[in-house]
């Protein structure tokens, strides 16, 4: 299979991966209180929640893996279809992709021991330092994916080898997932209102890279069928 082919492949099924991820972790959060500000550093709240539904914490982990593998597959497809035209750009976005991967990787494997050891442990006031940790950790992730979509968005722009929508869509969210630390979060129903929003923009965009390059394959073996024809 070319890796245009499976980046596209790869592109669409990151977005089925997030929305099945969207639709496991928020009635947990709601369920066990993971939805308030800060919830995520009580070790009262995150054991209780591991020993209440340890299956979904698995299942929410396995396809965010799964979902950070995906996105390395897309972003090598963007690198043999652009590097020629920006191979600065591209070999930067490989890197930042492949540590934004790590990072991803890393908190999920810290998360799950943590959690694990939590739920049999008598004092748990000892992993609240822990917990702050992993979400330096998350917040670093986070910044990386920043840089990304940022990388991928400038190469889309000076390359033209994409839709200028995408491109246009990927530089802004990469922009604000960059600076997004040096801002207070945003809370209530304002903060929903812009995440749908840019999850919206983010979905449409991925799955239409997922289209284009998927095209891009259909595209070559019709040229090279009409140059053996002239």
């Amino acid at each position: 299979m070319k890796m245009q082919k499976l980046g596209g492949y790869s592109a669409i099924a990151s977005i089925c991966l997030l929305v099945a991820v969207i639709a496991i972790a928020v009635p947990f959060a709601v369920r066990y209180g993971l939805n308030q500000p800060n919830a995520g550093l009580d070790p009262a709240k995150v054991a209780a929640a591991y020993s209440g539904a340890p299956m979904t914490v698995w299942a929410a982990s396995i396809l965010e893996f799964l979902g950070s593998i995906f996105g390395i597959l897309v972003v090598l497809a963007l690198y043999e279809r652009m590097q020629a035209k920006a191979p600065y750009l591209m070999r930067l976005l490989v890197i930042a992709a492949s540590i934004s991967c790590a990072l991803t990787i890393l908190g999920i494997m810290m998360g799950i021991r943590c959690m694990a050891s939590m739920a049999g442990d008598a004092d748990i006031s000892i992993y609240k330092p822990f917990l702050v940790m992993q979400s330096g950790l998350s917040a670093a992730s986070n910044n990386v994916s920043g840089w990304v979509a940022l990388l991928l968005g400038a190469a889309a722009l000076s390359t033209r080898a994409l839709p200028r929508f995408i491109g246009w869509v990927f530089l802004i969210l990469g922009i604000l997932g960059v600076i997004g630390f040096t801002f207070p979060n945003l809370q209530g129903a304002t903060g929903l209102v812009v995440l749908i929003v840019a999850g919206l923009f983010y979905a449409v965009s991925t799955i239409w890279l997922g289209v284009v390059l998927l095209r891009s394959q259909e595209a070559a073996p019709a040229k090279t069928m009409a140059a053996q024809a002239g």
